[in-house]
C-alpha cells in the first residue's frame, strides 16, 4: 500500500477519492483518474484490480489506470473493494456491482457518458469484471459498452491442462490458485459457485464487445482461451490476444517492449468501444 501511495501521478492526470455508501453496504473508497484537461462528459472504465481477491491495488494498477485514462481519454474508476480473508464471495462482487450502479445513477454529476461505461479487470479482478458483465441483464442494468479481461481468473473447477502444467511458475501458479478459490468460496455452494465462476455463469442474451489477453506460461492460460471461445460461441465479438513468452503479471515490467505493445492493443480496443454506442 505504501508503494501505491508513493507512486506519482502524471501531471496530465487528476485523481480524486470518493467514499460511496450504497444500499446499506460497507463504505467503499473509489479512486477516479481523469485527464487533467477534461471538462466535459467522457467515457468511463470501471477497472477492477487483481490480487487473488486478497490484496489492495498495487502501484502497477495505479500506473495502468493513469495510462488508460490518458490514452483512451476516459475517466477510470478504481474501487477499493473488500478483500479476503475477512470478506469471501460475494462481498467483492457485490461491492463492484454497487459501484457500477452508482456510476449509472450519478453519471451526470460525475461527467460520465452513461452509455459508454466499460468494465475491465486483471487476474482475479477479471473474474469480478466478467461476472458483472454476465449479470447486467438479470440485474436490469444497461449493458457495459466493453469488457476487457487481462489474464483473467474464469474457472473455479481448475480442470485445464495449463492448471495441471504450471504449478510452480513465478508470480502465480496453480497451487496459489487453488488456495485462492478455497478462501474465496468459503461456505459457498451450488448456484453461488456458478455465479462466482465466469465459466459456469449463465450468459445474458447480449454480451459486450470483449478483449481477452492471456499469458503463455500461466496456469490461467487455458481457461482464458476457453472463456474467449465460450463468449464467441454465444455471439460476442471477442478479440483474443494470446501473448507469447509471457508469465502471469508480465506487464508489471511496464516499460518492456512486450508490455508496451500489448497495453497499446488494450488502448486501441477501448478507443474503438468508446467511439461507438451499442
Amino acid at each position: 500500500m505504501l508503494a501505491f501511495r508513493l507512486t506519482g501521478i502524471p501531471r496530465e492526470i487528476n485523481c480524486k477519492w470518493i467514499i460511496i455508501r450504497e444500499n446499506g453496504r460497507l463504505p467503499l473508497k473509489v479512486a477516479i483518474y481523469e485527464p487533467a484537461s477534461a471538462a466535459d462528459k467522457l467515457p468511463c472504465l470501471l477497472y477492477i484490480h487483481g490480487g487473488a481477491f486478497s490484496y489492495k491495488a498495487s502501484a502497477h494498477h495505479k500506473k495502468l489506470a493513469c495510462i488508460y485514462a490518458l490514452e483512451a481519454n476516459c475517466r477510470v474508476v478504481l474501487p477499493d473493494y473488500h478483500l479476503l480473508p475477512e470478506h469471501p464471495y460475494p462481498t467483492a462482487y457485490q461491492d463492484v456491482l454497487s459501484v457500477y450502479k452508482w456510476l449509472l445513477k450519478n453519471a451526470e454529476s460525475l461527467l460520465i457518458d452513461r452509455e459508454l461505461i466499460g468494465i475491465a479487470g486483471d487476474s482475479s479482478g477479471g473474474a469480478i469484471a466478467a461476472a458483472i458483465c454476465n449479470a447486467y441483464e438479470k440485474e436490469a442494468l444497461p449493458i457495459p459498452c466493453a469488457q476487457m479481461l487481462i489474464y483473467p481468473v474464469t474457472d473455479a473447477s481448475m480442470s485445464t491442462k495449463s492448471i495441471k502444467l504450471y504449478s510452480d511458475t513465478p508470480l502465480w501458479n496453480s497451487q496459489n490458485n487453488k488456495k485462492m478459490w478455497e478462501f474465496y468460496l468459503k461456505n459457498v455452494t451450488g448456484e453461488n459457485i456458478r455465479n462466482a465462476s465466469p465459466m459456469q455463469n449463465v450468459l445474458p442474451h447480449k454480451l459486450p464487445d470483449t478483449y481477452i489477453e492471456t499469458a503463455e506460461y500461466d496456469c490461467l492460460h487455458d481457461e482464458g482461451v476457453l472463456y474467449a471461445e465460450r463468449l464467441m460461441e454465444a455471439g460476442a465479438k471477442v478479440e483474443l490476444n494470446d501473448t507469447k513468452g509471457t508469465i502471469h503479471g508480465y506487464d508489471s515490467a511496464i516499460k518492456t517492449q512486450i508490455a508496451q505493445n500489448n497495453i497499446e492493443k488494450r488502448i486501441l480496443f477501448l478507443k474503438k468501444c468508446f467511439s461507438s454506442r451499442n
